[in-house]
């Protein structure tokens, strides 16, 4: 019975890393082809989110089951928790980066550079963010899951900026505001979520690991914490 439970646990976690990949590979994708114009790539990143979708139902149906049949306790049953959180977390990723693909249709390569905006700082931060979550979570690194919290605030103030710009032109601008910079607002959004699905995996991670449930505190109020 113990060894296939083991077995169930260590096919989990492939299951989680290979749609945190495919995730992964999807806002990639997404990114470069706004960069670059590259309609082949978006298309892409459109038609494997299904694929996201249905792997996401089948970790989800995979963590009920192991549920229901050995009813795990302590660690092994905050990991099982961790996954099914983080599981829907990756999913809502996969929809964020479809949003981002689907701006190639009325935002060309050239409007990023024009905006003004950090969208390439953005994306390469939030970018790192979700492959620093995924470690983190595979490796069980609490302390790693921490210096992805933290990287939190400068993708919303990355935001932020972006967020005044374009009011600023919606004010001031003359000739007005046109659609690309609404689209590339609408990129930094989806950005400024992806990282704050990354951050809640980061807290998944820690409540796995150290048994703890730190959402809705400050970083300088997280201290070290010996797990259970």
């Amino acid at each position: 019975m113990k060894l296939h439970f083991h077995r169930e646990i260590s096919q989990l976690n492939t299951e989680i890393a290979k749609l945190g990949g495919l995730v992964e590979d999807a806002i990639g994708k997404a990114l470069v082809s706004l960069r670059e114009g590259n309609h082949k790539l978006a298309e892409e990143v459109l038609e494997g989110d299904d694929y996201i979708d249905q792997l996401e139902v089948e970790i989800e149906e995979h963590c009920l089951k192991i549920l229901a049949l050995y009813q795990p306790v302590a660690r092994d049953l905050r990991f099982i928790i961790s996954v099914l959180k983080v599981n829907n977390e990756l999913e809502h990723m996969g929809d964020f980066a479809q949003s981002i693909a689907q701006k190639i249709t009325y935002v060309p390569k050239a409007a990023i550079e024009k905006s003004g905006m950090k969208l390439l700082e953005m994306g390469s931060g939030t970018q790192k963010m979700v492959g620093m979550a995924l470690d983190a979570l595979l490796k069980e690194d609490a302390e790693r899951a921490l210096e992805v919290i933290e990287m939190d605030d400068h993708i919303d103030q990355l935001h932020i900026q972006h967020h005044r710009l374009v009011a600023d032109r919606l004010k001031y601008a003359n000739p007005p505001l046109k659609l690309p910079d609404l689209g590339l607002l609408s990129v930094s959004r989806s950005l400024e979520r992806i990282s704050d699905k990354a951050t809640s995996i980061a807290q998944d991670v820690i409540y796995y690991v150290e048994a703890r449930i730190i959402r809705h505190q400050k970083m300088r109020d997280l201290k070290p914490f010996s797990p259970r």
